[in-house]
């Protein structure tokens, strides 16, 4: 799954910032629930393009703001942010504990393989008395597409987990104070094939297993989508996302 991830949104890295529209929302409300403050050491997990680093500059002052990311190209998109740019995997972080004032992460860690064992580890790189805000994509996110993939066998969608599965997990790492939020977003699009092209301009159709391109599968997706899923505003596709912010005690 890894490799897949690097291959789509390495495709994507030029892309993105013009395609994921609500990415950046979620980014710039991650954002907002850090305090106004100054953090001496900042790392942001699963950085892509930069969209958080961008909205946190215009409400924190910082010494050393890390971005790390799985994939290089997105990072390369970074180059002149005044970030330092670390390629590494956010489940295996390569840092030492106790090193960070504030860890931030918008739109990667529902990418995790074992996110019930990687994300405490994440905290362990937190100082005491250090803040973090995260924001992760849930169960429910681009339920149009997963609904019309299912009843025609046109692609597939990786099954994400609901806010209850992060809930929990924060609820029972201990030495933090934590705070949670929800969100939903809906986007429109004039037609089918704008939507899916969007999709794959912001790489995340590295979340899909199984890929048909039969031209009748695909046919009768976008005639599912078209009749299930068509308003007054265009094509509907949604997004959920759960945040969690506070400090580590």
């Amino acid at each position: 799954m890894k490799q897949r991830i690097r291959q789509c949104f390495g495709k994507a890295a030029s892309s993105y910032s013009k395609a994921a529209s609500v990415q950046r929302v979620v980014a710039r409300n991650c954002a907002s629930l850090c305090p106004k403050e100054d953090f001496r050491t900042v790392l942001d997990i699963g950085s892509g393009v930069g969209f958080l680093h961008n909205e946190l500059r215009e409400r924190i002052s910082y010494s050393n703001y890390i971005s790390l990311d799985l994939v290089r190209p997105m990072l390369w998109e970074q180059r002149d942010s005044g970030a330092s740019l670390v390629a590494a995997d956010g489940e295996e972080l390569p840092f030492a504990a106790e090193s960070f004032d504030l860890l931030v992460s918008s739109s990667a860690m529902q990418w995790y393989g074992a996110p019930e064992l990687t994300i405490p580890r994440s905290f362990e790189v937190l100082k005491s008395g250090g803040r973090f805000a995260i924001a992760i994509f849930t169960h429910g996110t681009l339920a149009e597409l997963a609904d019309v993939s299912a009843r025609t066998g046109f692609g597939s969608v990786k099954e994400l987990k609901p806010s209850s599965f992060y809930m929990e997990l924060f609820d029972n790492m201990s030495g933090l104070k934590v705070d949670y939020a929800s969100e939903e977003h809906v986007e429109f699009f004039p037609s089918v094939k704008h939507f899916l092209k969007q999709h794959k301009m912001t790489g995340a159709v590295a979340s899909s297993e199984k890929i048909s391109w039969g031209r009748e599968k695909y046919r009768r997706f976008v005639e599912e989508y078209e009749n299930l899923y068509r308003g007054e505003s265009g094509i509907k596709a949604s997004y959920k996302v759960f945040l969690a912010y506070g400090r580590k005690l």
